[in-house]
């Protein structure tokens, strides 16, 4: 009898006057990237007692309700993400022998879960940014979570840094980006989220971040007049010096081979065969041990009759000999003079 007392005393101070457990209240969901985690508390009239926790769900178009069991714990929390799906979710407190009421929610994690902030990665380009990115990936498995929606878009916001623009916005489907219209030399700041649009979840921005753009690239109009022009140049130079060397080269070969002035015919012939061989000249008597010698002479036509009389004049030698005004030489033997007559001509 005493013993039934005391546990009608406890029945009164842990239960509620009903009798029963209370429910779990203040049930949430927390989601992100498909990371399903179920939270609940109990009332402040029994934080001090250590219930145990069941936690089941079913598929939200199932009918009838096919509720299946996922945590049975000791801890106000339950992770779920292997509920893909839209579900019907709750959750109940027991302590042996007793059990409390169903907190019953609903939950949709292509809706509900929250889209961290992709990867980016952003490289200056001639002139231009190159912004590259990626993911977000389940937090479960690491997998990308564009394949569990199959299709996200990426939207792209960029602005010149230090300015109260709101900025440009590009929406793509790809993981890779060019800004345009881009100033050179110019910091931009760029932030990217993802947005599942058929479910109208959009995600978290990913951090700022800031990058300075380079020229662009283009080679300025004055350097390829400059890259035009200078070779032309050099190759007139070398052409023009070349031309200048051959025309040099060819004056000299045709002043020594083919000089522009010619000898008189006569005076040809007569360097070709001089008087002094013994063809023309006779044979004279020498004197043993004297010299012999010749002396040319050049005179025109006009002065070969006065020649002529010079020598008639002239007193004859003690054989019979005219002489004439000879060369003479050491030993006292005199050289006759020859003559050769140059006819001239005077243009008028």
């Amino acid at each position: 009898m005493a013993l039934r007392c005391v546990i009608l005393i406890l029945s009164f101070v842990f239960f509620p006057a009903s009798g029963k457990v209370p429910k779990p209240i203040n049930v949430t969901v927390e989601s992100l990237n498909f990371k399903n985690i179920l939270r609940w508390s109990m009332p402040d009239t029994v934080e001090n007692v250590k219930y145990t926790y069941t936690m089941e769900y079913s598929l939200y178009f199932l009918e009838p309700e096919d509720f299946r069991t996922v945590c049975i714990t000791n801890t106000p929390e339950c992770d779920f993400s292997l509920v893909t799906y839209e579900s019907k979710l709750r959750v109940r407190a027991e302590l042996y022998p007793s059990v409390s009421d169903w907190s019953n929610i609903t939950f949709d994690p292509y809706k509900q879960t929250i889209l961290g902030p992709p990867a980016v990665k952003v490289t200056p380009r001639a002139g231009t940014l190159d912004v590259s990115f990626w993911g977000p990936n389940e937090e479960s498995d690491g997998s990308s979570v564009k394949d569990k929606y199959g299709y996200l878009l990426y939207k792209l916001v960029y602005w010149k840094e230090n300015t109260n623009s709101d900025g440009k916005i590009i929406e793509t489907s790809q993981n890779y980006e060019t800004l345009p219209d881009l100033e050179t030399w110019t910091t931009y700041c760029i932030k990217v989220q993802v947005y599942a649009k058929e479910f109208d979840n959009l995600g978290q921005f990913s951090p700022v971040i800031c990058e300075k753009t380079t020229d662009d690239g283009k080679i300025p109009v004055w350097m390829l007049v400059l890259a035009f022009l200078l070779p032309m140049f050099l190759v007139i130079a070398v052409v023009s010096a070349l031309f200048y060397l051959g025309h040099y080269v060819y004056q000299q070969a045709r002043f020594v081979y083919f000089p522009s002035y010619s000898f008189p015919q006569h005076l040809k012939e007569f360097l070709n065969k001089p008087f002094h061989s013994t063809l023309h000249l006779p044979q004279q008597p020498t004197e043993e041990g004297g010299e012999s010698c010749e002396a040319l002479m050049f005179v025109s036509e006009e002065t070969e009759y006065q020649t002529d009389k010079v020598k008639e004049k002239q007193p004859q030698t003690s054989n019979g000999l005219k002489t004439s005004s000879g060369l003479e030489t050491s030993n006292g033997s005199i050289c006759t003079p020859s003559y050769v007559t140059v006819s001239t001509s005077v243009s008028l």
